[in-house]
């Protein structure tokens, strides 16, 4: 039982790991100080769950801690062994996916309980809870009344995709033109040099999963610093739960490099405050996002790409 107690909250593992994923993305070498603001606006968490991360990778020895409270990185972290291949990461993901999946397929219905779900995939009470906590963090799940949970179909069904570009183009255009807006340059900095990474790759080298980071870090931040609290919630949600099912592996990735491109450009406006045109940019990026999706019937390959590849 005290192994049990002792053992760190997943969540704080899962961002112990994307803090190594962020300093090898961004190039930050051992003996660097890790900036814990400028951390926790890439990850879209306020400094607390940082420094827990950070606890996590002091104990195994990835960083040593400063004489003024910071932390410095001890290891390099592209070789650095992944901090979730723990059996109990393992089956919690593999809980939360299997959700997922039955859900999207019809199999489960969408009202739940907590012993219902741990009598049908037959695990145990805490790793339900933490793949249900998890699909609440991503705005999949919430808790309904009594012992029952909500899991919202909807965003995961056929269209989700389709309504999910209609509530972007109409709000993220929008965010860059707030007069309350923010740049945040520490952040904005950080982006572009994963950005310039993804572009100096080729079709055949292309990191997909470096992507979906700076994807996800881009847009995210873009919310984040509109400076209205209601719609940078509302987007960040969006974003959390759009990152849960990513399409990104069944898109070419011709598009995935030019749409890496077209996030440069954004970003360059912001940095300029050329907000107005960083707005246009935006706009014109997720209108080529949506037209550019695959379809099933073309096996995940847009029909434009496929004349090309010929």
């Amino acid at each position: 039982m005290n192994s049990e107690t002792k053992r760190p909250n997943y969540r704080h593992v899962e961002l112990a790991q994307k803090i190594l994923d962020i300093a090898g993305e961004r190039g930050i070498s051992r003996g660097e100080r890790l900036a814990e603001q400028a951390i926790a606006s890439l990850c879209n968490v306020s400094r607390t769950p940082i420094r827990k991360a950070l606890q996590v990778l002091a104990e195994r020895g990835l960083v040593t801690t400063e004489q003024e409270g910071g932390y410095v990185l001890a290891v390099d972290p592209i070789v650095t062994a992944r901090l979730d291949d723990t059996p109990e990461g393992d089956s919690e993901s593999e809980m939360y996916g299997a959700i997922l999946r039955d859900l999207a397929a019809g199999r489960i219905a969408e009202m739940q309980t907590v012993a219902s779900l741990q009598r049908r995939y037959e695990v145990s009470r805490q790793t339900v809870q933490n793949a249900l906590m998890k699909l609440a963090e991503e705005n999949l799940a919430e808790r309904g009344a009594g012992q029952q949970w909500l899991l919202k179909q909807f965003a995961i069904s056929g269209d989700a995709t389709a309504k999910s570009y209609e509530f972007r183009l109409a709000t993220e255009p929008l965010a860059l033109t707030l007069p309350d807006f923010r740049r945040d340059l520490p952040a904005l900095t950080s982006l572009r040099q994963s950005m310039l990474l993804l572009k100096g790759m080729s079709e055949a080298t292309f990191d997909r999963k470096l992507f979906e980071r700076t994807d996800f870090d881009f847009h995210t931040l873009v919310a984040r610093s509109c400076g209205n609290p209601f719609m940078a919630e509302t987007l960040v949600n969006h974003h959390r739960r759009r990152r849960a099912i990513p399409s990104v592996g069944h898109v070419a990735a011709f598009r995935l490099l030019q749409s890496n491109l077209e996030h440069l450009q954004i970003l360059e406006q912001i940095e300029r405050g050329q907000m107005e045109l960083a707005a246009d940019l935006m706009r014109v990026h997720l209108q080529l996002s949506r037209q550019q999706r695959p379809r099933l019937a073309g096996r995940g390959v847009p029909p434009a790409f496929k004349l090309v590849s010929r």
